[in-house]
C-alpha cells in the first residue's frame, strides 16, 4: 500500500541483513496512473497512446572536464534533455553533492552557485528531480525540480496515482503513491442509504476525491449497493462526516481513508508538476 514496492522493500532488506547488494540503478522514470494495483508492481493502469511516456527524473551522467569550487559550471560531452533547472547534481564519484541545477547547454550544466565540492574529469554525476532525503520521522524527499511530461494528443483521463521504474518501459516499480500528498486519517463506516463515513476533521469538500483500504487494519462495511472500490468522490460533508452517493452499507465497517488530488489531463493539455508535487516518505 503506497510506498516502496515489493521489489525495493526485499532489494533494501537482503541489503542491510547482509545478503546481496542493492541493484545498480542507472535511471529512474517518472509514470503516470489512472488505476492502481499491488506493491508486486501488477494491476496498475498506466497512461498510455497519446504521446504518453514516463519522464526520466534521474540519471548519471559522466564529466569530460574538472570543475573547481571557483566555477559553477560542470562539463559533458553530451547533457540528456532530462537534465533541467532544479534538479541535485551528485558527484557519485566523490561521493558528495556538488549543487543545484540553474540552466543548460548541449554540453554544459550551470549550477545555481560554484561547486560545493571538486569535480574530477569523468566523475558520475547523478542527476535528479530529488534532493537528498531529510527529516527525521519519517524521513522524505520531495522534487526540487519541476517534472513536465510531452503535450497529450488523445486524452490521458484521471491520473490518480503516480510511481517511479528503472526502465522507460516495463521494468521494476520502485516506489508508488496517490497524486497529492495528504494523510490517510482512521474512519468509521455506519450502516446506512448512503451509509455514512466518520473520519474526525477530515477538511474534505463535497467533490473531492478520495480512496478506502483495510489494509492498515479493520474490517470493510457490508455493502448493499456499490462499494468503495477505486476513487471516490466526496458528498454529503459535515465537519467530521461525509458519504458517497449511490453507496450503501447494511453493517459497520471501519479503515483508513485519504484524500487523492486526482489531475484530468485531456488532449493539447501538457501535464506540467511543480516542485514538492510529488513526495516520497518512510517511516
Amino acid at each position: 500500500m503506497t510506498g516502496l514496492s515489493n521489489y525495493s522493500a526485499f532489494s533494501f532488506l537482503n541489503y542491510i541483513t547482509g545478503q546481496a547488494a542493492m541493484p545498480a540503478l542507472p535511471a529512474v522514470y517518472l509514470a503516470l496512473f489512472t488505476a492502481v494495483g499491488t506493491d508486486a508492481g501488477t494491476g496498475f493502469t498506466e497512461v498510455s497512446g497519446g504521446a504518453y511516456a514516463r519522464m526520466q527524473i534521474a540519471g548519471s551522467v559522466t564529466t569530460n572536464s574538472a570543475t573547481t569550487t571557483s566555477s559553477a559550471v560542470i562539463g559533458h560531452a553530451a547533457v540528456p534533455s532530462w537534465v533541467v533547472a532544479g534538479m541535485q547534481a551528485y558527484d557519485a564519484t566523490t561521493g558528495h553533492v556538488v549543487g543545484t541545477v540553474q540552466s543548460t547547454t548541449s554540453t554544459t550544466v550551470t549550477l545555481t552557485a560554484n561547486a560545493a565540492f571538486s569535480i574530477g574529469s569523468g566523475d558520475a554525476i547523478n542527476y535528479s528531480a530529488f534532493p537528498n532525503a531529510t527529516g527525521t520521522s519519517p524521513a522524505s524527499s520531495s522534487n526540487g525540480a519541476t517534472i513536465a511530461f510531452p503535450t497529450a494528443t488523445a486524452n490521458w483521463g484521471s491520473a490518480m496515482a503516480w510511481g517511479l521504474y528503472d526502465a522507460l518501459s516495463g521494468g521494476n516499480l520502485l516506489f508508488w503513491d496517490y497524486m497529492g500528498y495528504f494523510p490517510w486519517l482512521p474512519a468509521t463506516v455506519s450502516a446506512a442509504s448512503p451509509g455514512v463515513i466518520t473520519a474526525h476533521a477530515h477538511g474534505f469538500a463535497n467533490g473531492d476525491s478520495f480512496v478506502f483500504t483495510t489494509e492498515y487494519g479493520g474490517t470493510a462495511p457490508t455493502f448493499a449497493a456499490g462499494s468503495y472500490t477505486g476513487l471516490q468522490t466526496v458528498a454529503g460533508v459535515t465537519a467530521d462526516t461525509f458519504s458517497v452517493t449511490g453507496v450503501n452499507t447494511s453493517a459497520t465497517g471501519n479503515g483508513a481513508l485519504r484524500k487523492v488530488g486526482a489531475q484530468s489531463i485531456p488532449s493539447g493539455v501538457t501535464a506540467s508538476f511543480s516542485p514538492s508535487t510529488f513526495t516520497l516518505s518512510l517511516a
